[in-house]
């Protein structure tokens, strides 16, 4: 079964703060948003399928899903939905469409490495752990194809010059890419070397000096998960979206 298709979920609120992924606390807090889950609690109707989860999308990257619990899925959803809430979607068709275009990507090398550290390099049943360089350097080849597409859209030119993927200020789409990329440059950190990954480490620099969430990264924010972490947890430890 393609996993993918199986994991679509419909969020329904209301969920609790503690019940949200870390990159969403990010995105309140930026948006200086007392999260109260009876007025903020995002939901996401089965019409409003993001791009990354149609069949087209998953035709068009000949790729199989391996989301396990759907969480990564549900997190990616429940991002996007509570995006809507906090009124940080882009504003225009443009900035719309590099979102979908970055959100695809980053949606599977996540799922992919999810996959990479379950699927491949561990047996759940008797709970062997997988060898580290054989996943890493298995990974990277996949990585290093999609990094330029990544760099390329973050230095693309905005039609409101600014520093963030859609001009001047953030929309949900940049707290989400920072998750991400923080995810796999946790897994992969030499993928991430080199003057050719030059704008993503500027955007990582921008993410974190920005003065709404310096005392976010001082706490909350200063480490541990963002996304999630794929099992076996015991033995990596990554994620903004846990």
């Amino acid at each position: 079964m393609d996993m993918m298709r199986a994991h679509h979920p419909k969020i329904e609120g209301p969920i609790p703060y503690n019940g949200l992924p870390k990159a969403a606390k990010m995105m309140l807090t930026y948006c200086g948003i007392n999260y109260d889950p009876a007025v903020h609690s995002p939901s996401m109707k089965k019409d409003e399928t993001p791009h990354w989860l149609t069949d087209e999308a998953q035709d068009h990257n000949m790729v199989h899903i391996y989301d396990l619990d759907g969480k990564i899925t549900e997190n990616f959803v429940l991002m996007r939905s509570l995006a809507g809430v906090c009124d940080m979607l882009p504003k225009s068709e443009a900035e719309r469409s590099k979102c979908d275009q970055l959100e695809t990507i980053l949606f599977f090398l996540m799922n992919r490495m999810t996959w990479m550290i379950n699927k491949v390099c561990y047996d759940p049943e008797s709970e062997v752990s997988y060898d580290a360089n054989y996943a890493t350097n298995r990974y990277s080849r996949r990585l290093r194809l999609e990094l330029p597409k990544i760099n390329a859209m973050i230095n693309a030119d905005t039609a409101t010059p600014g520093p963030f993927l859609t001009g001047a200020t953030p929309c949900y789409v940049d707290f989400l890419a920072y998750a991400c990329l923080y995810d796999l440059k946790q897994f992969v950190p030499r993928c991430f070397a080199g003057i050719n990954n030059k704008p993503v480490t500027i955007f990582f620099r921008t993410m974190e000096s920005v003065p709404l969430l310096e005392e976010w990264f001082k706490g909350e924010g200063a480490e541990g998960e963002y996304i999630r972490p794929p099992r076996p947890s015991v033995t990596i430890r990554i994620g903004y979206f846990a």
